[in-house]
């Protein structure tokens, strides 16, 4: 009996041992310098006041995760600009450090005169306001359709800038008047 005993005790304990010098240690810690909290919040409304124009920007999120990377995750998110703009689109990301906002799949623009933009894919620099789409847009307003493989924006997207491919629709007939 002891000799069968000895044998299975030598086997439990080297398996202990192989099972706790297997685990990676810092299994789940962060990388070296970065901060282990991860805040998460839903149903978030955050406002903006400019200090140089007075101008706000409201941002509204279903959910926002912080981390230690000082990058903040939207989803379902809304942002809107004072003077009527109105960014939507399910995922967003916005890097405190370098003050972009990057939104990765499909978003929609709308001006306060109802001129919507469908946009997938975009990078708004806030400190340089240029904001930028390598992928196709549609440009839909009143009276026109407009379509292009590229856009960039800039002055609060006011400036658009058309590349690649611009083709435009009006929807009314256009009438020259003789002065």
């Amino acid at each position: 009996m002891r000799n069968k005993v000895l044998p299975l005790t030598c086997m439990a304990i080297l398996m202990l041992i192989f099972f706790f010098t297997s685990q990676d240690p810092d299994q789940g810690a962060p990388p070296s310098g970065r901060e282990a909290t991860e805040r998460r919040s839903t149903n978030v409304v955050m406002v903006e006041r400019s200090p140089g124009s007075g101008r706000t920007l409201q941002i509204r999120a279903g959910e926002i995760v912080e981390t230690g990377d000082q990058v903040v995750r939207f989803r379902d998110f809304l942002l809107m600009q004072e003077g009527g703009l109105r960014l939507s689109g399910p995922r967003a990301s916005y890097d405190r450090e370098s003050s972009v906002l990057t939104i990765p799949g499909p978003l929609k623009l709308e001006t306060a005169d109802g001129a919507r933009v469908h946009i997938d894919g975009l990078r708004w620099d806030r400190e340089k306001d240029m904001a930028s789409t390598e992928n196709p847009v549609r440009f839909e307003g009143r009276d026109s359709i407009m379509t292009a493989d590229r856009a960039a924006f800039s002055e609060g997207f006011t400036t658009i800038e058309l590349t690649g491919r611009v083709h435009a629709k009006i929807l009314q007939n256009i009438h020259h008047w003789k002065t």
